[in-house]
């Protein structure tokens, strides 16, 4: 089948949309991120007008798209330049609004301390709750390599957050 078909498109639409975006949210925790996601797919696939397709090869397709789409997107998140900040503030809500006035200033300082490299892995673990495998995908580096910078940047956040041990175990524990 040739996606120049407009009922082709359409057929493929209507029945891939809504699973393609619950499966963009293994990935991404943003549903408008995650539908924005997919609608590119489908405009890309409709742009494709000469991708000739069958029913078994479109969700395999689908699948490796999407998932590298989900990556850029936190590759893209990464290099803005108020990607910490914006963490951080998300991080600082799981405390308390009281906590979170005290202590906000002695996190991001202990975190513009880590290496930049720990840094983002530190993020996308602690803050965004990504497994090792996506971090080593997004970040474009082996799960053992995530494994020492996870390490380091605790390490590095413990030695600099030894003042406000109680708080350190709160969020990290």
């Amino acid at each position: 089948m040739r996606i120049a078909d407009g009922q082709v498109f359409e057929k493929l639409f209507r029945e891939y949309y809504s699973h393609l975006c619950n499966y963009a949210g293994k990935y991404i925790a943003d549903s408008q991120v995650r539908e924005d996601i997919v609608q590119v797919f489908f405009i890309s696939v409709w742009e494709k007008k000469h991708l000739s397709i069958s029913q078994e090869t479109f969700l395999p397709y689908a699948y490796r798209s999407i998932k590298n789409s989900c990556i850029n997107y936190y590759k893209s998140e990464i290099i803005k330049e108020d990607f910490i900040a914006t963490l951080t503030d998300e991080w600082s809500d799981q405390l308390n609004e009281e906590e979170d006035f005290l202590y906000q200033k002695e996190v991001q300082l202990a975190l513009q301390k880590l290496p930049d490299k720990c840094r983002k892995v530190f993020l996308l673990k602690c803050v965004s709750g990504l497994r090792y495998k996506e971090i080593a995908d997004v970040s474009e580096i082996s799960v053992n390599t995530v494994k020492y910078h996870l390490g380091e940047a605790f390490r590095i956040m413990r030695e600099e957050l030894k003042h406000l041990t109680f708080l350190f175990f709160l969020i990290f524990f």
